[in-house]
């Protein structure tokens, strides 16, 4: 059976792509800051608790040589991927590199594709995670480090949302409201709503257990929590 990758939602055994070997699966490398102190032996090191992209190549051949446009086109700019090792995992990556295609045979070309990946991997089925809550509960976080959810209150007027102890508070909610941890706004469908919004950070799932509960006239939270992996 051919290995083959899932890029922008097409699968690569369509556009006559065989991926001949799968990427390395590697742990992002972790942002710290090196501070050297005058007088003192050795280096001190902060930890940002941020990652850096890293590249995953993957080995492809087209066997129709006369499809390379189309496959030039297709592996350009950013999308999302999934290779066939790692079925259940999907990456943010962008394609920005030179895709050489090397000629073999008269119609089998080899090729090398870099994928610029986002830190984290994420679930492929990120609709079985995602939560609807009519009342305060604990939540465990199934990734391997903390998540940025995407979190909708359903209510009216001011609440006060509590996770694991830290306070949000979001006024004048007038049916729903949308916190999105990922980007940092807050917002009604295309409305900005990010003066309704009050709290030191965005609320963030911490590895394992995650609890939450809230005050106000709140009829339900839609979660959608972004479980990802290192």
């Amino acid at each position: 059976m051919y290995q083959y990758f899932t890029f922008k939602g097409i699968n690569s055994l369509d556009m006559g792509v065989v991926m001949l070997k799968a990427p390395s699966i590697y742990k992002p490398t972790k942002r710290v800051n090196e501070i050297q102190i005058a007088g003192r032996n050795g280096i001190l090191h902060e930890d940002t608790n941020t990652y850096e992209n890293y590249t995953k190549e993957a080995e492809c051949q087209v066997m129709d040589r006369s499809r390379i446009d189309d496959v030039s086109a297709w592996l350009n700019g950013y999308g999302e991927v999934i290779f066939s090792s790692e079925p259940d995992k999907v990456y943010r990556a962008f394609i920005k590199n030179q895709i050489p295609f090397n000629n073999i045979l008269l119609n089998l070309n080899d090729f090398l594709v870099q994928f610029d990946c986002f830190p984290f991997k994420y679930s492929v089925d990120k609709a079985d995670e995602e939560l609807s809550l009519t009342a305060p509960t604990t939540i465990y976080n199934q990734g391997t480090i903390y998540s940025e959810p995407i979190i909708t209150v359903y209510g009216t007027g001011n609440i006060a949302l509590t996770i694991n102890e830290k306070n949000y508070t979001i006024t004048g909610i007038d049916g729903y409201v949308t916190i999105n941890s990922e980007i940092q706004e807050v917002y009604k469908d295309s409305t900005n709503k990010n003066n309704s919004f009050s709290a030191l950070d965005f609320p963030k799932f911490q590895e394992g257990a995650n609890t939450i509960s809230w005050t106000g006239s709140v009829t339900r939270l839609e979660i959608k929590p972004n479980w990802r992996w290192l």
